[in-house]
């Protein structure tokens, strides 16, 4: 019979998962304080040992925060690639992978074939957005972190490979009409522009194409509504994942009312940007989190810079883990004559505007804050330049009360700006 759930811990109640992420947090911080010179030298620095934690409050009382800059900078002092995370020795590391970069320095991460629990996804996660054994899948590659693709092939399900490319698109549509997969990881922003062009170039049928899918998982950035608007015509059943504080992923599920951090895996927290104050449920700030199974480069109350609204509140798809909504990065904002803007603010209205609706722009943000709001704008077809750019600028200035300047390129040159599966929505130049 086919269980509704993969693992009872999903389900479990609040009391056992505290329990669970007691227990295992304890462990970790032991493990990791006696192996990463990193975490050795911010807690010496606090004043802290592993001693001094005996439960999770004492933990959020005590344990100094770290973030990119801690590890860039431990990095540039001392010429360690891994920033003094890596907590296990060199002979348990299976490969290295890294992070999209978006920010403009990819963060590397080492990752162990032994240990599941360590991975970016989770079998939990897979099963509840359709994948079965003997299911065929499209596993579309990018060379970021991909050992956690082993559970695809533990739970018995065939992959298909495709590149993470435009170029490729014909061939993965050919492979669902053939082999009619069930499940997709993943598409992205380029990957269904490039789907949009070739159905209005060739008219393929794309409901068609995607009838026999049970699960097309969407990640690398928030999905804006000319996509949603998309994936709905096409009958595409996406479900978004997005980064759980670089301590793995989080997940949409069946009731698509927010993603799951799994509480068993991660001390997940959400704390006032400036006080570094808990934000209790309901509420908004800044994602906070530390690996409790990742024993080969766990982090340690890493400050993401992702701003979410979070709650504690059971799903309505019955898991009892907490859940979060991205709000953007806190490193996005930009203020423009004492203004905020974030690239919320802009993405709606470049989507209003027909040529330009596929929604790929960047704002030029040389540094936090500036006189001008500049935008540089992906369009489609061979409209009049002058007047797309003026309309673009009163739609964005109608949404945030700023008259932008607009660069205009064709959208096949701005998807280059960035890896393969998003586009970096702040840019230096």
């Amino acid at each position: 019979m086919d269980r509704r759930y993969f693992d009872p811990i999903e389900t479990a109640p609040r009391s056992e998962i505290d329990r669970v992420q007691e227990e295992r947090l304890i462990e970790q911080v032991g493990h990791v304080y006696e192996r990463s010179p990193l975490i050795r030298r911010e807690w010496d620095k606090a004043g802290v040992t592993p001693n001094d934690i005996r439960s999770i409050s004492d933990f959020k009382r005590l344990a100094p925060f770290i973030e990119k800059a801690t590890i860039q900078n431990f990095r540039a002092e001392t010429g360690d690639p891994m920033g003094g995370v890596l907590a296990g020795p060199l002979s348990e590391v299976a490969l290295y992978g890294t992070s999209s970069g978006t920010t403009g320095d990819p963060t590397l991460f080492a990752e162990s074939w032994t240990a599941r629990g360590e991975m970016i996804f989770t079998a939990r996660d897979i099963w509840e957005t359709g994948l079965r054994p003997g299911d065929h899948l499209i596993d579309v590659q990018m060379v970021i972190r991909s050992i956690g693709r082993l559970y695809f092939l533990d739970m018995g399900a065939t992959p298909i490979f495709f590149h993470h490319d435009a170029s490729d698109v014909p061939r993965l549509i050919q492979a669902c009409l053939k082999y009619r997969p069930s499940w997709m990881f993943h598409i992205s922003s380029p990957l269904i522009y490039a789907l949009e062009r070739l159905e209005a170039e060739t008219k393929v049928d794309l409901r068609d194409v995607f009838s026999s899918f049970k699960g097309v998982i969407y990640g690398g950035e928030p999905m804006g509504r000319h996509n949603k608007e998309l994936m709905k015509r096409w009958g595409v059943p996406v479900f978004e994942f997005t980064s759980l504080g670089d301590c793995g992923t989080a997940w949409e599920c069946q009731a698509r009312d927010g993603f799951h951090a799994w509480e068993d895996l991660v001390v997940f927290e959400v704390v006032d940007p400036e006080t570094g104050d808990p934000v209790p449920s309901g509420g908004r700030g800044e994602m906070v989190c530390t690996a409790l199974v990742d024993k080969v480069d766990p982090l340690i109350r890493f400050r993401s810079g992702d701003l979410v609204r979070w709650t504690n509140e059971p799903c309505a798809c019955g898991r009892t883990h907490a859940r979060y909504w991205p709000l953007g990065r806190a490193g996005d904002e930009l203020i423009v004559d004492g203004r905020s803007v974030m690239p919320a603010d802009v993405w709606s209205a470049v989507e209003s505007v027909p040529e330009t609706a596929s929604g790929l722009f960047q704002i030029i943000r040389p540094q936090r804050e500036v006189s001008e709001l500049k935008l540089r704008v992906g369009y489609d077809g061979a409209p009049d330049m002058a007047d797309l750019a003026r309309r673009v600028a009163d739609a964005v200035e109608k949404n945030t009360g700023l008259r932008p300047s607009v660069e205009l390129m064709p959208n096949t040159e701005i998807v280059k700006f960035g890896p393969p599966h998003k586009i970096p929505r702040t840019a230096k130049q």
